[in-house]
């Protein structure tokens, strides 16, 4: 198995040149992570300011929309921008959906939560912390791209919270480096509701709520 800082792939895969395998191959060469995550924020920043200009409040998402995220934020960097992995992935001992099931769950996560919980027009903040919450955590565990995940699924809140006439959403609680026991306890609450468990995830997405309208 390889570590990618974040991940562990069991395929062989490649990374650019001189990256110590930290860097997958991409259309600008880049070799260095640091850079890397620094473009793609510029690029995720990108791409969510052009999509509150083009979603529409009635719009019901589509597992298509996901992919077409995807590709707006990461199609001028990764050659796999838009397309559903083709590798295994886990993180700390979790297996995220093998990947040839992963197309068959985003239609399902399309039936069973996209349809049900979009457009979302939820006022109450209990509700609608449990609407974000069970969604985000419910993409996150397919996990069907081979980067990006958990930012295109808080990007999915926002564009869902802006749906329902909420501020973009504050990450701050959960954030990696600002919170590392809210993040670790992010974490678990996505652990949490793998085991249809979701009280954990709402909860902090509750707060989320709470952070972004205070």
């Amino acid at each position: 198995m390889k570590n990618t800082h974040r991940y562990f792939i069991p395929e062989n895969e490649d990374y650019e040149p001189s990256s110590d395998d930290g860097v997958l191959k991409n259309y600008l060469h880049i070799t260095s992570k640091k850079t890397m995550d620094q473009i793609e924020a510029y690029e995720l920043q990108r791409a969510e300011l052009e999509l509150e200009e083009v979603v529409e409040k009635d719009q019901t998402f589509t597992a298509d929309d996901i992919c077409k995220f995807h590709e707006l934020w990461l199609g001028d960097i990764y050659p796999f921008a838009g397309r559903y992995r083709t590798v295994s992935m886990s993180k700390a001992g979790f297996p995220f959906a093998a990947p040839n099931f992963i197309s068959q769950l985003m239609q399902k996560f399309e039936n069973d939560f996209l349809k049900k919980y979009t457009p979302c027009h939820e006022t109450d903040l209990n509700k609608l912390a449990a609407t974000l919450g069970i969604t985000h955590a419910e993409l996150i565990i397919i996990h069907p791209f081979r980067e990006g995940n958990g930012r295109l699924s808080r990007l999915l809140a926002n564009l869902m919270a802006m749906q329902a006439d909420m501020p973009q959403l504050n990450y701050t609680s959960i954030d990696q480096t600002k919170n590392p026991n809210g993040f670790e306890n992010y974490i678990k609450a996505i652990h949490a509701a793998f085991s249809e468990s979701t009280q954990p995830i709402q909860a902090i997405f509750y707060k989320i709520l709470g952070d972004s309208i205070s």
